[in-house]
């Protein structure tokens, strides 16, 4: 607004703006306080009026102290008021009870025991004001000790319920232990867990140096190894020999971690006996060796039952011709894992071979020879890494890198024997399944329909 406008339409403006407004609104808003401190502040004085007002007013109907000690109920008033609100409303209070202790009296007349009682209202407001801020303020320490006390007794409470469970969790895990080492070296926590595992009880072991468990000195320089403040990652598992009360060593494994994020004097020890864990991974892994055995035991004999399937199948007929004993001398070569197998007829005068499988002979043995293998001979023949005994055993010419030889006798006829030779160009030793494979192999050609038919001599092989 310019300074130029004359005063009188400045107030005119202003009279039309208020008038524009309703009455009520605004003295709404004139007596509205606008802090929560001016609201208790005003509460405060019209308490304090209303006090000197409640006390000139039974005063003024009942007479009391008319005559004398006039002034000693407003006293009253002053001291209520300053307890209630502090020294401003008992002050209110005084200047009220000023006004009104002689409302009656001329207007001029102002003596002097009105001044002493101003006086004497304003000291009692300081001092009970004084006393009633004190006394407020006691109690809000007092309030503030309360809460405290209780955020105290919850914590108690709290560290009980966590020292119970801890003892419950050492209980359980009974190879495992926890105690608690300051920055020097010194136990400063030894629970139940730690005194189970270690033997020694907490009156030995508090205040006494980490290391007559520990087996090691409690370094600064380790220390530097640990997460800084603040970091919660776990620490790398240390191993060592630590040391019972009774003397015996405990193949532990430990890690060392900071109590707390802020707390850089304090260090959790938390150790493991490794002795249950050993014997479970020995357990463990014999275990392991007993199942692969087994699966290999296992293996095996699904193996045998599928070769003896497949050297008893019906659908291979030996009773038809020659063609079922083949697949039988097939099957039983490659259930021996043999280089030959062949079925031999032996006779007084001649040797012919029936059928053969893998490796083929080159002939028979010489005219007449066949007397010295044991023709009507119902034994099994073994021959391991020696070629010229194979050559002197068997009834037909093998080659020469020929060194290992089973033969199992099949039928003996009067003067015709027949057998089955298996040979390997290497060493081969037989087993006993390998021997039972052969005899049902040989004791199924024994009905072969070939070996019963007489043969004519002019087809044996001289």
């Amino acid at each position: 607004m310019s300074s130029s406008v004359p005063v009188s339409d400045r107030l005119k403006r202003s009279v039309q703006a208020i008038s524009g407004r309703p009455f009520g609104p605004q003295v709404a808003h004139l007596f509205t306080p606008k802090t929560q401190e001016e609201l208790e502040r005003r509460r405060g004085h019209l308490a304090a009026l209303l006090l000197v007002a409640v006390v000139w007013s039974v005063k003024h109907v009942t007479g009391l102290t008319d005559g004398s000690a006039q002034y000693t109920v407003y006293g009253l008033a002053i001291a209520l008021a300053a307890i209630v609100g502090g020294l401003a409303p008992a002050a209110v209070a005084t200047m009220a009870a000023v006004l009104l202790v002689n409302a009656d009296a001329p207007a001029s007349a102002f003596s002097l025991g009105q001044l002493l009682f101003a006086l004497e209202g304003l000291g009692l407001a300081v001092i009970v004001g004084v006393i009633g801020r004190r006394l407020r303020e006691t109690s809000a320490r007092l309030g503030t000790a309360e809460r405290a006390n209780q955020t105290l007794t919850e914590e108690v409470r709290r560290a009980r319920i966590s020292h119970d469970a801890f003892d419950h969790l050492g209980e359980v895990a009974a190879d495992t232990a926890a105690f608690v080492v300051n920055a020097h070296g010194l136990i400063v926590e030894w629970p139940r867990s730690a005194a189970r595992l270690y033997g020694f009880t907490d009156e030995q072991m508090l205040g006494s140096d980490v290391s007559a468990v520990l087996e090691e000195s409690w370094r600064p320089s380790g220390l530097d190894e640990l997460p800084a403040e603040g970091d919660r990652r776990e620490t790398v598992p240390r191993t060592g020999v630590h040391r019972r009360a009774d003397g015996t060593p405990l193949h532990a494994e430990f890690t060392i971690r900071r109590c707390g994020l802020h707390d850089r004097e304090h260090f959790t020890v938390a150790v493991e006996d490794l002795a249950r864990r050993r014997e479970t991974d020995a357990f463990r892994e014999a275990a392991l060796r007993a199942q692969t055995a087994l699966q290999r035991a296992a293996d095996e004999a699904r193996a045998q039952l599928e070769t003896l399937e497949a050297l008893t199948d019906p659908a291979v007929s030996v009773v038809a011709g020659t063609a079922g004993v083949d697949e039988l001398l097939g099957r039983l070569r490659a259930a021996l894992r043999a280089e030959g197998v062949a079925l031999v007829r032996v006779g007084r005068a001649s040797t012919r071979i029936v059928a053969s499988a893998g490796l083929q002979p080159a002939g028979v043995g010489k005219s007449g020879g066949s007397m010295n293998t044991g023709m009507g001979d119902s034994r099994v023949a073994l021959v391991h890494n020696d070629a010229a005994r194979v050559a002197q055993v068997s009834a037909l010419q093998w080659p020469p890198t020929v060194a290992s030889l089973l033969v199992v006798p099949v039928r003996h006829a009067g003067p015709m024997a027949f057998r089955i030779e298996v040979v390997n160009e290497r060493r081969a030793p037989a087993t006993e399944w390998d021997l039972a494979l052969a005899r049902i192999v040989a004791d199924r050609l024994a009905s072969a329909r070939l070996l019963h038919t007489p043969v004519d001599s002019a087809d044996a092989v001289a």
